[in-house]
């Protein structure tokens, strides 16, 4: 693939994580991080990181495993990919050949409705996969994102029930353009429309990684950990 180019991630895995790899034919090379907890009998739930453009994230993101498993959850990020944008057919590769094969291969890791942490680009696409399939998620993080996707917008709330069962959290630094306005109309449409969105506007920050900021990077952990479970 033109442009591929390798991710940057951890060296090694933090004390009391694992670190397994993965390359399934037809899906996108992967890295997992888990807790040597995690086992078949008490797994750990998936979520998976869907990079911005420009890079993989993975100096911001990969420091969080050892919060994330400390709440019981793994983390899947990408090890090769063309990192310079997302396009529906690496979505597809990550959701229906990377996430499965870890599942598979790795004990104590539940991969049933994962829970989708994006960054930028990486979060208007997890928009787009929930917005195509509802119930294949237990979450959404949306980190300097904006409630715009193909099926509707900020003032055009997706419609039906499934959309009513995906908790959403969205965070947006309060100098990044129109993005606090946007999801503060999206905050009134889409909650009266049913959907569960807590939207956060972390003042200060512009378009950047806003999970510097301890504040919010505890929010989202506790929101994530009060998670309901997956049925």
């Amino acid at each position: 693939m033109a442009g591929t180019s390798e991710a940057t991630g951890l060296a090694e895995p933090p004390a009391g994580l694992r670190l397994h790899t993965g390359a399934p034919e037809g899906g996108l090379p992967y890295r997992l991080l888990v807790s040597e907890e995690a086992t078949t009998a008490r797994p750990h739930r998936l979520v998976v990181w869907l990079h911005p453009s420009g890079g993989d994230g993975l100096a911001l993101v990969e420091p969080l495993a050892g919060e994330l498993a400390r709440r019981g959850f793994a983390l899947l990020t990408l090890s090769r990919k063309d990192f310079s944008g997302w396009r529906g057919a690496d979505a597809n590769r990550v959701m229906q050949k990377a996430v499965p094969d870890a599942a598979a291969r790795v004990p104590g890791v539940d991969a049933r409705r994962p829970v989708l942490l994006g960054f930028s680009a990486g979060a208007q696409m997890a928009l787009e996969l929930w917005s195509a399939r509802p119930q294949a998620f237990g979450g959404l993080v949306l980190l300097a994102g904006a409630p715009r996707f193909s099926r509707g917008g900020e003032s055009t709330p997706p419609a039906g029930s499934a959309y009513t069962r995906v908790p959403l959290l969205a965070l947006v630094g309060e100098g990044d353009g129109d993005g606090p306005a946007l999801w503060r109309r999206a905050s009134e449409t889409w909650r009266a429309a049913g959907v569960p969105l807590q939207a956060r506007v972390v003042s200060g920050l512009g378009h950047e990684w806003l999970l510097k900021d301890p504040v919010e990077r505890d929010v989202v952990l506790g929101w994530l950990a009060a998670l309901p479970p997956v049925e």
